[in-house]
């Protein structure tokens, strides 16, 4: 340890105990994950950022676009093209149908990709399992919130066993302790003990540290900050509500019998009545009148005095929009796309869209290498099982780790989702156009930047597109009408050329 009069410098102070006691913090996901649940039911600003989040990240689904190397597998170039649009076709069948993709026969696949995104924001993590369909051979997912993942009492002294995961001597996760309806806990393998396949494995919703077994809710750093604001909303729409109940009071400087001149001219009395401990009882006269209504005369040392609204919070708004801002910033959201609230230029706008493109890259691409792969390959595997999808070479490199490179050339893909549109299409269309003409970049590569499609299936259907507008509207060849012969042009309409 260094000497004390250099603790300072040595520990990250800038002087002596200017950063405070460190804290060795033990996490407690239970409360974690109740206190971000709660907040997604009662908060307003928790939802909104969950669900901007969801919109932008998920939306209707993460769609597949399958991609064999063709260099890797020894096959013709373009190629295996049609075998791609098949398998994409073939996909978005299963996905589409409840009853084939959704171990409960409730949701497609894309409702099945936001559930479990919101269920891993909410609660850090979701445990992903695999059952394998007895009529139709292919898999069904099953999304289990990770609040149910614990460790049962038998192991709560294992150390291989830790917050309902069970791990190898070699740290790799081998099983889920899922806590059931009847409050029993049942162990799920992450892999089959014969065939080997995968049928479980956590999917977590924000970054985790390498030691860190469990994911942590992404309101985890915020909780506190979401509750006191979400309570100053509710104390300065309160404030401005009682402020608006009382108009004025009749003061009375001199003591004199009062007048009670609004209450003579009420349309309609009401009285409240309160005691207290002493069952002493104070009655308040509560009147309606007619709007416009004119006092003519009061006694002398009366006058009518106006209630302040000084006790509005006329601050509430820019202090609601820092806190919000900082919210947005720690989740790498521009606060405008958060908020709604789109009132900057076109370059700004255009600077806080790639910006979240980014992270929405970034996002997608853990999505679709975490949750969405494992459950394309289950899906192809089980398609070329049942001779429904034809890949040379597929199934001895399943069985053969040696073949590592054509199992992966057979399984490669890429998930995309829906592509934010741009503030000026054409202006953007217009440079992506020059960059395809430069070589910069591709076709393919330009039309799933623009709109998120893909360019050879427009290709393709623009052609019969055009073949049916041909043949709905042939061209018209117009002839030369009967009866005028051509004319020769004159000769100083000939223009010499040197």
């Amino acid at each position: 340890m260094p000497p004390t009069e250099e603790i300072g410098p040595w520990a990250g102070d800038k002087y002596h105990g200017g950063f405070g006691p460190t804290q060795l913090l033990t996490m407690d996901y239970w409360s974690l994950r109740e206190r971000s649940a709660e907040l997604f039911r009662t908060n307003l600003y928790a939802r909104g950022l969950l669900r901007r989040l969801l919109t932008n990240e998920i939306n209707t689904g993460l769609t597949l676009e399958a991609l064999p190397d063709e260099s890797v597998l020894g096959v013709p170039e373009d190629s295996l093209s049609d075998w791609s649009e098949a398998v994409e076709n073939r996909f978005n069948i299963w996905a589409r149908d409840p009853d084939l993709c959704d171990f409960e026969g409730r949701r497609t696949f894309g409702e099945i990709q936001r559930q479990m995104r919101l269920e891993a924001l909410i609660s850090g993590d979701v445990l992903v399992v695999l059952d394998q369909s007895r009529m139709t051979g292919l898999p069904r997912v099953r999304i289990i919130n990770g609040a149910h993942v614990c460790t049962p009492l038998q192991g709560i002294m294992d150390p291989l066993i830790r917050e309902g995961v069970e791990h190898d001597s070699g740290g790799r996760q081998i099983a889920y302790w899922v806590q059931q309806a009847d409050g029993t806990i049942k162990r799920v393998s992450a892999y089959g003990p014969r065939s080997g396949r995968r049928i479980a494995w956590l999917v977590y919703g924000t970054e985790k540290r390498l030691d860190d077994v469990r994911g942590e809710p992404i309101l985890s750093l915020v909780l506190q900050s979401l509750k006191e604001i979400d309570r100053y909303r509710d104390s300065a729409l309160r404030k401005a509500v009682l402020n608006s109940i009382l108009a004025m009071f009749i003061q009375k400087d001199e003591a004199k019998p009062g007048t009670l001149p609004i209450t003579g001219g009420a349309i309609r009395r009401n009285s409240v009545s309160t005691g207290d401990s002493t069952n002493a009882v104070r009655k308040f006269n509560i009147t309606e009148h007619i709007p416009g209504m004119v006092i003519e005369e009061l006694q002398v040392g009366e006058r009518p005095v106006p209630h302040s609204t000084a006790g509005t919070d006329v601050n509430f708004g820019p202090f609601e929009t820092a806190i919000i801002d900082a919210i947005a910033w720690a989740n790498e959201i521009p606060p405008a796309i958060l908020k709604l609230a789109f009132s900057s230029n076109y370059s700004a706008s255009q600077g806080e869209i790639n910006e979240f493109k980014m992270y929405l890259n970034k996002v997608r691409n853990i999505l679709g290498e975490s949750f969405l792969q494992p459950i394309y390959v289950e899906w192809l595997l089980s398609e070329i099982l049942r001779g429904k999808v034809l890949s040379p070479g597929f199934l001895e490199a399943w069985r053969d780790p040696q073949q590592y490179d054509i199992w992966g050339a057979w399984t490669g893909s890429n998930w995309s989702g829906v592509v934010k549109p741009s503030t000026d299409a054409l202006k953007q269309a217009n440079g992506f156009a020059a960059m395809v003409k430069e070589g910069w970049m591709t076709n393919a590569q330009a039309t799933k930047e623009l709109n998120g499609s893909n360019w050879r299936k427009n290709i393709k259907k623009l052609r019969r597109e055009n073949e049916l507008k041909a043949e709905a509207m042939p061209v018209q060849v117009v002839e030369e009408p009967a009866g005028m012969p051509f004319e020769e042009p004159l000769e100083e309409d000939n223009v010499a050329i040197s």
